[in-house]
């Protein structure tokens, strides 16, 4: 591509066009990053075009294979990611003036914690942000903040990512819970031993979910349980037990709301792990500087708390 000559009547590459270029390299192709968008993949397609006529260079190789990065597309990408910085700081700082958090923030949290905890609590979050939005996306899988576009994740398992920054916002427990109709049948288990012999709801995919932790004659002890029903989806899983398909070990904080309705029951109380598991608010760091996500953080913090944690535990 012949390299054109800059002039002042020029305009500037839109910051749009490059966002559009970043993302298309992140996602492999134009298609993904369209969707992202919600925009015909023709509309990125465009965007990286005006982008190669301002610079008069080819960014990106387009084959039936993907996407690949021109040397030059290489150097606009390092440019463009720190411009587009440059602006997300630009933003936090006028959002900081303007003294209420305003616009988009992208969650992604597991569909159990979503029904259960957040979206509850997202009526007092708008009441008191009127001007922040909140596009909530539940889902059991680890979702790679960068190449997805998300602003924030809530997790459970450690995270060992240099390029995310985690906050621990609260705690919760595991217990093990059958319903009444599953305890009238077929009665409760009273030994851990017990459970290789009972129906039992385990995890498809997550296999270190399917160790249940007791506490035997004062030692932490795991066993390894069979399913006899399984589901890749927590929250699923945790609705078969409900509807008396087996006993399952379920985050405690998720479900006492069912416990308290009498639709699920402790089984096996005095041989419960009491150890904490952590709950992290999961960030890019040029987006835990932002206002609205700051926001959205500390309201989470105070659903997953120690005032939380209290009731839970009643």
């Amino acid at each position: 591509m012949q390299r054109k000559t800059a002039s002042l009547e020029d305009p500037a590459p839109a910051p749009a066009d490059m966002h559009a270029f970043v993302r298309a390299v992140e996602l492999g192709t134009l298609s993904a990053a369209a969707r992202e968008r919600d925009v015909p993949a023709s509309q990125v397609s465009r965007a990286i075009d005006r982008l190669e006529a301002a610079y008069g260079v080819r960014l990106l190789r387009r084959s039936t294979h993907g996407l690949s990065v021109t040397p030059e597309g290489e150097i606009l990408l390092g440019h463009a990611r720190q411009i587009l910085g440059s602006l997300t700081d630009l933003s936090a700082e006028f959002e900081s003036r303007s003294g209420s958090p305003s616009g988009v923030v992208r969650m992604s949290v597991s569909e159990i914690m979503a029904d259960a905890q957040v979206l509850p609590s997202l009526a007092a979050l708008a009441q008191r942000h009127p001007q922040l939005r909140v596009d909530l996306h539940a889902d059991d899988r680890l979702i790679d903040l960068a190449t997805e576009g998300f602003d924030l994740a809530i997790r459970t398992s450690v995270v060992d990512n240099d390029n995310l920054v985690a906050r621990r916002i609260g705690e919760y427990r595991r217990a093990v819970y059958a319903s009444p109709g599953f305890l009238h049948e077929f009665g409760a288990p009273r030994h851990p031993e017990d459970l290789a012999r009972m129906r039992c709801v385990t995890h498809a995919s997550r296999g270190q979910l399917n160790r249940w932790g007791f506490l035997i004659d004062g030692r932490r002890t795991q066993i390894a349980v069979n399913g006899h029903h399984r589901s890749n989806n927590t929250a699923l899983a945790a609705k078969m037990v409900r509807e008396g398909l087996g006993v399952g070990r379920l985050n405690s904080a998720a479900v006492c709301d069912w416990v308290s309705r009498g639709e699920l029951v402790p089984v096996l109380t005095e041989y419960q792990d009491p150890t904490l598991f952590p709950i992290y608010a999961v960030m890019l760091p040029e987006r835990r500087r932002l206002p609205r996500v700051r926001a959205v953080v500390e309201h989470l913090a105070g659903v997953f708390g120690p005032r939380r944690k209290q009731k839970d535990m009643r």
